[in-house]
């Protein structure tokens, strides 16, 4: 075991040093005063060891309150254990049992001081006793018998020794103790200190939380608020938009009406032949109303849309007379150019639930824009069937679209932004009215495309399947 000198625990010291130095006063105090009543007169060694014992509690008094406990511990420590040896002084060697008590002094010393300190003070104890048994006379003391003094001598050395190595002993043991207990009770104090500074880091982020979570609330108020108003903005546009494009409507059919009357039967006028200068004016604003009337056309069917009063007249339409009627549109749209018309459909196909108008439009602009940006080359028109669907596709060799514009292209006003494009005028709404009607059909649409090489706009409609008594009804997408 580690050897110490110095005190481990001066609490130890502090505890047991003054109820020690009491009982020592008092003791001191008693004996002084048994011999003033006894009237001792032999001597006046027994007043001088009291006063001694006196004197050394009151010096270890002081000591101990000036805070210096290694010092009060080791007077305390020699009083006890050297004043009984001297009593050897008044009252001699034989039946003296005052010296044993010097027992005390060396357990004192252990508990006080330090392990080795007891050893010390044994040695001290020894040095002084053997002095006072064989020099007697130096005190004035008569020598006693021989065979007592050796005992005497023998048993004190025997006991001191004894005492202080179990003292030495119990005293590393104790100290080792208080140790052990000294460094748990500061580690529980840094425990406890960092559980207090923990609970204050969680208390602040407790606080922090409910502010965030005073802040979130807040701030899903004003969201909720927010949305409140966006979709009332919102439903107000396309309101305000379906009536507007309805009011223009009303106009333009007049215009192209009384136009196409002018150019297809100029005798219902009493002006007669109209020129053919004034037959091209009117046939430009016959195709600038037509086309206005388009585009409103596709005004009024976002907003309605949008607005959620698109209603679809859902049927089982048979596809390939649907198909074969976007194949003879197309051929004219196609007449006099180098593009190849291709049909890619099988005949028969199922029929389809879907509102035939809605797909007409659907096809027709598919079919408008593969013309519009198709030069040379071919277009097909195609379909196949799945387990629950109908996949049909217009299939083109125009220009083309880049990857980053594939899903732009189905946003509201986009267009692509290439030369090919400038040329052909447009609101860029086809694209997404399709994508809205496939998608009010419980369909979906998709791009396939490569710059340069073409394009295929493919989309699903919900077969319709017969069932065994003949009937038959539409199977749901899963």
């Amino acid at each position: 075991m580690q050897r110490t000198n110095a005190i481990p625990d001066e609490s130890l010291a502090a505890e047991v040093l003054p109820p020690l130095l009491a009982v020592l006063g008092a003791s001191a105090a008693m004996s002084f005063g048994l011999l003033l009543l006894a009237q001792w007169r032999a001597s006046a060694s027994p007043y001088l060891l009291s006063g001694a014992l006196i004197a050394s509690v009151w010096l270890s008094g002081t000591l101990l309150q000036r805070g210096r406990l290694r010092q009060a511990g080791i007077s305390v420590s020699y009083a006890l254990a050297l004043l009984p040896i001297a009593s050897i002084i008044p009252f001699g060697v034989a039946n003296n049992t005052l010296i044993f008590l010097s027992a005390t002094g060396v357990i004192a010393a252990g508990v006080l001081v330090t392990p080795n300190a007891a050893i010390t003070v044994a040695r001290n104890a020894i040095g002084v006793l053997m002095i006072l048994l064989v020099f007697p006379g130096l005190f004035g003391q008569s020598r006693p018998d021989l065979p007592i003094t050796l005992s005497v001598g023998m048993i004190m050395v025997m006991l001191l020794i004894g005492v202080a190595a179990l003292t030495w002993a119990a005293g590393y043991a104790i100290h080792g103790t208080i140790g052990w207990a000294l460094e748990t009770s500061s580690k529980s104090e840094r425990r406890e200190h960092l559980l207090r500074a923990t609970q204050g880091d969680l208390e602040r982020t407790l606080r922090e939380r409910d502010q965030l979570n005073d802040r979130l609330y807040k701030l899903t108020l004003d969201l909720e608020t927010a949305r409140t108003e966006a979709e009332t903005a919102y439903r107000s546009k396309a309101s305000f938009m379906a009536t507007m494009s309805h009011e223009l409507r009303t106009p333009l059919n007049i215009i192209i009406g009384f136009s196409s009357a002018l150019i297809d039967h100029p005798e219902m006028y009493d002006s007669g032949p109209i020129s053919e200068a004034v037959t091209a004016d009117i046939s430009e604003i016959r195709r600038s109303g037509q086309h206005l009337l388009g585009l409103i056309n596709d005004i009024l069917d976002l907003a309605r849309i949008e607005a959620g009063r698109l209603e679809l007249n859902k049927a089982a339409v048979p596809l390939v007379p649907l198909l074969d009627e976007i194949m003879r549109t197309t051929k004219g749209l196609l007449r006099d150019r180098p593009v190849l018309l291709r049909r890619e459909y099988p005949s028969p196909l199922p029929s389809v639930h879907i509102d035939a108008v809605r797909v007409r439009q659907v096809l027709l602009n598919l079919v408008s824009n593969a013309c519009k940006f198709t030069s040379v080359g071919e277009i097909a028109v195609g379909a196949r069937v799945e387990s629950a669907e109908v996949i049909l596709w217009v299939r083109d060799t125009g220009i083309g679209i880049a990857d980053s514009d594939r899903m732009r292209v189905f946003n509201q006003f986009e267009q692509v932004e290439t030369d090919d494009a400038k040329h052909h005028a447009g609101t860029g709404l086809g694209l997404s009215i399709c994508r809205w009607l496939v998608e009010l059909h419980g369909g979906r649409m998709w791009l396939d495309s490569e710059l340069g090489k073409g394009s295929i706009f493919s989309f699903t409609l919900p077969r319709v399947q017969p069932v065994l008594n003949g009937s038959a009804h539409p199977t749901p997408l899963h």
